[in-house]
């Protein structure tokens, strides 16, 4: 092999463990709480061009001021609530999918949460729902007198969450509430293993439309930040 060739292959595996050594503080951003806001050219841009911890600080310092007053106390506000009710075997809600949504979409138009069997690894067939309630992630009752988040939580975690058991979580929002011109409610199911807190959401055409939903809130968020154009003069 030509040793121009050989360098150029060990760059490219190698170059990228390089960049990533330069960050350590901010090395999680993008997964956190705030990264989920970036949109999809800011994601390329971090990518691109963040290598070291001194570049994520100014590029998050110029994200977090191009949101506007108070962006950053609105993201820390979700965050903990996603992390006081959708914390699961000590991993922090707001770090996992279903904290993501809420964080990013608010709160949902309604919100369940039911028990499902699973074998050797694989989600089965539906079982009869253990538990469940129709309410918003703030946890207040559902309607009709149903449980709160708070309830179902504590009973979930008290029933026998075994290997062969998932949590799931479906999040209802109905059109009106999402960014964009929606034509229908986004309905989202995300399974979570009770043993380690990791979920998923296992419909692959639910999870593309989420993505898309995921950057028009980003979208939506950014340009709601931005000053209002001056009005032309008469």
């Amino acid at each position: 092999m030509p040793t121009r060739r050989l360098l150029s292959l060990i760059l490219v595996f190698v170059a990228p463990a390089l960049f990533a050594r330069g960050l350590e503080k901010y090395k999680n951003w993008p997964d956190s709480p705030q990264g989920y806001f970036m949109t999809n050219a800011e994601r390329a841009e971090w990518k691109a061009k963040v290598h070291t911890d001194a570049e994520a600080e100014e590029f998050v310092k110029k994200f977090v001021a191009s949101r506007g007053a108070g962006f950053a106390d609105e993201v820390a506000k979700r965050a903990a609530i996603a992390d006081q009710r959708l914390t699961v075997a000590g991993r922090a809600g707001s770090l996992t999918t279903r904290g993501k949504i809420v964080i990013l979409l608010g709160p949902p138009s309604s919100f369940a949460i039911a028990q499902r069997g699973a074998s050797h690894g694989h989600y089965s067939t539906p079982q009869s729902p253990s538990h469940s309630a129709a309410t918003s992630v703030g946890g207040s009752a559902s309607p009709g007198g149903g449980q709160s988040v708070e309830d179902v939580m504590d009973a979930i975690q008290h029933a026998d969450l075994s290997s062969n058991t998932v949590t799931i979580y479906t999040f209802t929002y109905a059109a009106d509430r999402l960014p964009g011109k929606q034509s229908k409610d986004l309905i989202v199911e995300v399974e979570a293993d009770p043993g380690n807190g990791s979920d998923r959401i296992a419909d692959r055409k639910v999870a593309a439309q989420l993505d898309e939903v995921f950057e028009q809130a980003a979208q939506a968020q950014l340009a709601a930040a931005k000053p209002a154009a001056p009005a032309p003069k008469p």
